[in-house]
């Protein structure tokens, strides 16, 4: 790969903008640009595909109540202090 460095500008909405930098903060990158370079080198490296599609997928209400008894135990299982926290790296891999 080139060492030579480019600079890419993409006008977006300042609503989406911001609801794209909070998910890459949710999925722990530091910004959105890392978030929109490790997408462009995943695309290329074939690892990820993306399907565009406007039909939303329903869950069956079956797998709905499970999820949210599965949820609801969940949360009393953190208000219980069941739930292990980090708070870093390093003491999660310390655990495994």
């Amino acid at each position: 790969m080139s060492n030579t460095k480019v600079k890419l500008q993409i006008p977006l909405d300042k609503t989406l903008r911001d609801a794209i930098n909070e998910h890459a903060h949710e999925l722990g990158f530091s910004s959105v640009q890392d978030f929109t370079r490790v997408m462009y080198s995943a695309v290329l490296r074939d690892n990820i595909g993306f399907n565009l599609s406007s039909a939303e997928h329903q869950l069956s209400p079956n797998a709905e109540a499970r999820y949210k008894k599965m949820l609801k135990e969940h949360q009393a299982d953190v208000k219980a202090g069941k739930v292990k926290t980090y708070t870093d790296a390093e003491s999660f891999l310390d655990d495994l």
